[in-house]
């Protein structure tokens, strides 16, 4: 049952990101056109010498494959064919070969090719580098078509247009494969054309068959089920090989993992059924974006319950072991870092799927970081204290300690400050930077107690009773296993104003409080029976007042 609820709750999950994965993009060209300002502006700062940003967008390969699918989206194919290499062609008919070939080149993608997210595309005005590549000939690749055996490079190429400005455009080399595909299939549709009625088809809801957009919120469910079941499977097979749990969570590894690992597998189930069942390219290219940013945060998701799973593991095992206990610290607080920078990574990675162009933030970030520095330099003072305290290593989590005026256990070292837990329950939080400026006393740190106790006998205890109370009481020492004796553990130091000094100096080698307090309680009063039996008694503290009486008579009076 509990299984069950499980698999509804994450699949209603999977059921609202789908809505989300299609519709989101459908209004997406805005923030392309966003993008192509923003690296217009980034130019117009490097100098009047940069070339212009191209107008639509052709001057990096990732906003020629936008721009390109921008227009066919509209069914604009007079302005799709300006993406295209037509030069071989007389000017009078670029323009009209181009758009037959614009509309070919869709159809041959549509059913055997895809396009790379724009994630993976290059927004650089030079492209990524080739080994073709050259001073005079740059292109890249932006997809592929598999059709009859062979896989052909979807390649674009750097050019120039007619004001001399560098462009890219599909190539030529790509573009004279596109007639002799297309006649190949001739007469062939895409096997989502065949399932659905032709209404959904022959209506368009951003340049592609309405049907694509409602069928593929039914694949993506239908993905995330399957990849759910397959990775039910494979944890039933894992399970009988290797019972490893979680202490976390309290359930096997792979029950943990089960959600990362099924949204992960569902992206790929999702794309290559994309594709077999033929999805127009501006439904796949879109739905790719957000299948990226899903994949990413699988793996963002399975990373941290790795993280938690090592971390908790390894903590197990130093404590069974009893040996480097301080690592436990150290692995919390790293724990904390790689989760935040990783966090961090995958936040720039979904950001530049976007169009966000993270190189110049993270150079805003860079000329932010000194205002930064400046204004928060309490924070990063406590932050280099944690890290002087975790290599260090005053203190461990589970310590009692007293720091300053305060004394308790170290609940946890965190980045920015160490909470302690005192004997009345509170709580007290100390800055880091402070912590790693005082004075600590660690009492964990201690392997042995010292009982260093000094106690008086009467006056009247004769010479030989006082032997007898130093040699009952080494006796009661030496027999207890724990009490490093030392030389002289039970002395005879003197006289004081109450009576006969006699001192105990010696160790119980323990490192816990409480075995050290039962054992130092069980020898006092095994001390005090010795005492008793050498027929002495501990002296009493009085004072003797003299007073004057009449005619000069004195009395004296003790208390």
């Amino acid at each position: 049952m509990e299984r069950f609820i499980d698999m509804t709750r994450n699949f209603a999950a999977a059921l609202l990101l789908a809505f989300a994965l299609v519709w989101a993009p459908l209004n997406a060209n805005a923030g392309m056109a966003a993008a192509t300002v923003k690296s217009a502006e980034e130019l117009k700062e490097a100098g009047a010498t940069a070339p212009p940003i191209d107008t639509l967008g052709r001057s990096s390969p990732r906003g020629l494959v936008e721009g390109f699918l921008s227009a066919i989206a509209k069914e604009d194919f007079d302005k799709a064919s300006q993406y295209l290499d037509v030069s071989k062609y007389p000017e009078k008919q670029r323009v009209k070969k181009g758009a037959a070939l614009a509309k070919d080149l869709q159809k041959i993608v549509d059913t055997d090719g895809w396009l790379y997210p724009g994630s993976m595309l290059s927004s650089a005005r030079e492209g990524r580098i080739d080994d073709t590549d050259t001073d005079e000939y740059k292109s890249d690749v932006i997809g592929q078509i598999k059709s009859g055996g062979k896989t052909i490079d979807i390649r674009v190429e750097l050019k120039t247009d007619s004001d001399g400005n560098p462009i890219w455009l599909v190539s030529e080399s790509t573009l004279n494969e596109v007639p002799a595909l297309v006649s190949r299939n001739t007469g062939s549709s895409p096997l989502i054309n065949k399932i659905l009625p032709s209404s959904l088809i022959e209506t368009k809801w951003g340049g592609a068959p309405a049907g694509h957009w409602i069928a593929v919120i039914f694949l993506m469910v239908a993905s995330y089920a399957t990849a759910w079941f397959l990775v039910m499977g494979l944890g039933a097979i894992v399970k009988k090989y290797w019972t490893r749990k979680c202490s976390i969570s309290g359930v096997h590894v792979m029950d943990t993992l089960r959600l990362p690992l099924s949204l992960y597998a569902a992206v790929w189930i999702f794309g290559f059924s994309a594709m077999a069942l033929g999805f127009s390219i501006i439904v796949r290219q879109h739905v790719g974006q957000m299948n990226v940013v899903v994949a990413w945060t699988a793996i963002a998701l399975f990373t941290w319950r790795l993280i938690d799973i090592v971390t908790d593991a390894t903590q197990k095992r130093i404590g069974s072991n009893g040996r480097f206990t301080g690592f436990s610290s150290i692995l919390y607080f790293f724990r904390r870092f790689i989760k935040i920078g990783f966090s961090i990574l995958v936040l720039f990675i979904v950001l530049d799927n976007f169009g966000v162009d993270v190189t110049a933030g993270l150079a805003a970030l860079g000329i932010g970081g000194i205002a930064l520095a400046l204004g928060a330099q309490k924070t990063l003072e406590n932050f280099i204290g944690s890290l002087a305290i975790v290599i260090d290593q005053p203190v461990h989590i589970g310590d009692y300690c007293k720091i300053g005026n305060s004394a308790g256990t170290v609940e946890d070292i965190g980045m920015r400050s160490t909470r302690i837990r005192t004997a009345d329950k509170t709580l007290i939080t100390i800055p880091n930077g402070d912590l790693s400026n005082q004075v600590i006393e660690n009492y964990a740190r201690r392997s042995r107690f010292l009982i260093n106790k000094k106690f008086s006998l009467r006056y009247d205890t004769r010479p030989d009773q006082v032997r007898k109370v130093i040699e009952n009481i080494t006796k009661i020492l030496e027999q207890e296993e724990k009490v490093d004796q030392g030389k002289l553990p039970v002395r005879f130091t003197g006289f004081n104003t109450d009576g006969l000094v006699i001192e105990i100096f010696c160790y119980v080698n323990t490192p816990d409080n409480d075995d050290f307090l039962r054992i130092q309680g069980d020898m006092m009063l095994k001390m005090l029976d010795a005492i008793e039996q050498s027929g002495s008694y501990f002296a009493i503290p009085s004072q003797t007042f003299l007073s004057h009486g009449e005619g000069g008579t004195s009395a004296a009076a003790h208390g």
